[in-house]
């Protein structure tokens, strides 16, 4: 089975993830764009005025649901969760809870543009959902590079034939080898087809001793005026 079939198995069969979360798919992306998780944002002091704080998060909108205030205003509230675990998001923009509602009904995640509102006798944050882009889309975005490390020609030759039907997109994959007559490091290509499942596959390759994936360059921020 490969991770994804994995995790859903286990989320079908016991309620929660033991392999892995769905959001660990995409840490590379998560971390460039500087994602904390639920558990770190909420261990982060409040700010010195005890008002609220926004920040970035990585999350799987697992449902969303429409309620009504006592005032008569209308907005979403998410069930999200991360690899720490989960948390409730309201959401009061109608476009970013339309947004929101469409990762929920396709059990998406995404990288959360949240506001936190930490009040005097509550352990956890209140979590406002401002923005929300899906990761899906972001990674067709981004580049990416996948960096290998083998221990010599037998395992440069099973990746190579791992690798060769992964082309199609814009990832990197950067080969350092060890070899009779010392280390070799190059660039195998600039068109692979890369995500976290193909960086486990080649994690298990006889030879192979190390993997990372991550994004080659920082993402770059437009400017909105």
């Amino acid at each position: 089975w490969s991770l994804a079939e994995r995790m859903a198995a286990e989320k079908e069969s016991f309620g929660f993830y033991f392999s892995a979360h769905p959001v660990d798919n995409y840490r590379h992306l998560a971390l460039a764009h500087g994602s904390r998780t639920f558990a770190e944002m909420g261990a982060l002091p409040a700010p010195a005025d005890g008002g609220r704080s926004a920040g970035v998060m990585a999350g799987l909108v697992e449902e969303a649901r429409w309620r009504t205030s006592a005032k008569g205003r209308r907005y979403l509230m998410a069930t999200c969760s991360d690899s720490s675990g989960q948390f409730v998001a309201t959401v009061f923009d109608d476009a970013v809870a339309a947004q929101v509602e469409e990762a929920a009904k396709a059990g998406g995640c995404g990288l959360l543009q949240v506001e936190l509102d930490r009040r005097p006798g509550e352990e956890a944050p209140r979590v406002t959902i401002r923005g929300i882009q899906g990761f899906e889309t972001l990674s067709r975005r981004t580049r990416l590079q996948l960096e290998v490390e083998v221990d010599g020609p037998d395992a440069v030759r099973r990746l190579a034939q791992a690798v060769s039907s992964e082309r199609g997109g814009n990832g990197q994959l950067r080969l350092r080898a060890r070899m009779d007559e010392g280390e070799a490091q190059l660039i195998l290509g600039r068109d692979f087809l890369l995500d976290a499942e193909m960086a486990a596959r080649i994690e298990r390759i006889d030879g192979v001793t190390f993997v990372r994936l991550a994004v080659a360059e920082p993402p770059r921020l437009a400017l909105v005026s």
